[in-house]
């Protein structure tokens, strides 16, 4: 065991330098909570907020025109009872097609 570990500590001796390098790079990269491996994460995590934001906004878009569309014609108010709730006419059929 002594033998084992001396050998250890000669090849550290001898090679500091690389052996400091390679627990630098380990920490950096890996362990340390701000590591590479870390913003990797929370640059993925970003990029997918970034994407639902953008999507909240043209649905926030399409509902506004809707609304406002809504606010200005009864036909648009027609229009969307018949193809949002189904609603229909005395004396008409409805057909619903679902691909």
């Amino acid at each position: 065991m002594k033998r084992v570990l001396l050998g250890i500590w000669n090849f550290i001796s001898r090679h500091a330098f690389f052996v400091t390098i390679v627990i630098f790079v380990a920490v950096v990269g890996f362990a340390d909570r701000n590591s590479f491996y870390h913003r990797f994460l929370h640059h993925k995590e970003i990029m997918h907020l970034q994407d639902e934001i953008s999507n909240y906004e043209d649905q926030y878009e399409r509902d506004t025109k809707t609304l406002l569309e809504l606010d200005s014609s009864p036909k648009a108010i027609e229009k969307v009872a018949r193809e949002r709730y189904f609603m229909k006419k005395p004396n008409e059929d409805v057909y619903i097609f679902k691909n």
